[in-house]
């Protein structure tokens, strides 16, 4: 909490048709219904492997997909239809490009000519007794199947709305339900919370779990919920860092590189979720740093220092680190306070969220899309939104592109 802050108020259809297209230019054709009810003496229409009659008929046994008749049983079902970019087309008219296939209606097509049922089509048929998909709806997971969660959050008064916010069992649910769908689903998670002031694991009271964090291996969502409840409760008591000297990222950083008990895995993608109305050691929150000349006597690391230290954790590799930060963006100018010290919103002679240039830097210096950021002056619930749209989007592909060593 910076010196002087009033309570806070505030928080932060052509994939089809392509299929059609490649059908038609193979010697399968897509002719008149004449056309397609003449036999062709290499590939009979209604055979396995052939086209359909004109009505969509096949023989016996057979299914008519794409115009194709095909056995659902057997190895020449066709499933899919993956251009030869690797980028995967669906009935359904969307297209993803990371060669995730869906359904069991299309044909698989490469950059070659494969012979099927004596006759040379330029489509293969590449579908067995089990599926070529895994995951929801035909996706395809990629990367980490684990999360290791941890919650950095300032537990200044200022912060006791927010915080609520997040913690509300419902929100709190929606969140879980999210995390547990990321990469196709069926996520192996952890959730582990910490204050800004190098406290330590922060738990319930009357906590009796095996470890100072919550995992889904051995804890249902509800039972999730409830414990994360429990521990912002707590810690929302401790009533924060001394004035000035908040530091989430610092402090998340001091407990993961200490930390004896577990928490972190080496398949698990390790997300660290920092939520506060300041920065992290704020240049205007040291002694020096502002109009009033008090502040803490304390600094955190460089920032790129505290990147390369949790990289290290990971064995070094930069894409098994993802940040959301949800504080005050320093890219708006929301006046200053009494003391100088600038803000992203203000009113009167304080602000209610300042500057956290130092956390945006750390989220902008994560690979690739693993950096997150939202302003924390939406209100007290786009805490939940915040975190529901980076699980959504940024973790969810910092996951997929994140491979765990072997």
């Amino acid at each position: 909490m910076s010196f002087a802050r009033l309570p806070s108020l505030l928080v932060h259809g052509s994939g089809w048709f392509a299929l059609v297209a490649l059908l038609c230019a193979a010697p399968l054709g897509c002719g008149d219904d004449a056309t397609q009810n003449t036999t062709n003496a290499e590939c009979p229409v209604g055979s396995e492997g052939c086209p359909c009659t004109g009505g969509g008929a096949c023989d016996a046994g057979l299914s008519c997909l794409s115009d194709v008749c095909v056995d659902a049983g057997s190895d020449t079902t066709a499933a899919s239809t993956t251009a030869g970019s690797g980028a995967t087309t669906t009935p359904g008219g969307s297209e993803s490009a990371t060669g995730a296939t869906s359904g069991t209606s299309a044909p698989t097509t490469d950059d070659s000519t494969t012979t099927t049922a004596g006759a040379t089509t330029g489509v293969k048929y590449d579908v067995g007794d089990e599926p070529t998909t895994t995951g929801q709806g035909g996706c395809v997971p990629e990367g980490c199947k684990a999360i290791d969660l941890l919650f950095a959050m300032d537990a200044s008064g200022s912060m006791l709305e927010e915080l609520n916010s997040l913690a509300a069992t419902q929100a709190f649910n929606q969140i879980i339900t999210l995390l547990e769908d990321i990469n196709c689903g069926d996520i192996d998670y952890r959730i582990g919370v910490t204050d800004d002031n190098d406290n330590g694991w922060v738990v319930p009271n009357g906590w009796n779990g095996a470890n100072p964090w919550f995992d889904s291996m051995q804890m249902d969502p509800g039972e999730i919920a409830t414990a994360f409840n429990g521990a912002t409760s707590k810690l929302l008591s401790y009533g924060g860092a001394p004035v000035g000297c908040e530091h989430v990222l610092s402090s998340a950083q001091t407990l993961l590189q200490s930390d004896n008990s577990g928490f972190v895995r080496e398949e698990a993608l390790l997300v660290v979720v920092l939520i506060t109305d300041v920065d992290d050691y704020g240049w205007y929150d040291q002694q020096g740093g502002n109009n009033c000349g008090i502040g803490c006597n304390q600094s955190g690391l460089p920032v790129a220092t505290i990147q390369l230290n949790l990289t290290a954790i990971k064995g070094g590799d930069a894409t098994g680190v993802a940040a959301v930060v949800v504080a005050g963006d320093p890219n708006i100018n929301g006046g200053t306070n009494f003391c100088g010290q600038p803000g992203t919103c203000c009113g009167g002679l304080d602000c209610n969220v300042f500057h956290a240039d130092r956390l945006w830097e750390f989220a902008d210096i994560q690979s690739g899309m693993n950096g997150y950021t939202a302003n924390l002056c939406d209100g007290p619930q786009s805490v939940p939104s915040a975190l529901k749209e980076a699980l959504n989007n940024n973790i969810d592909l910092a996951c997929q592109g994140f491979e765990p060593p072997q």
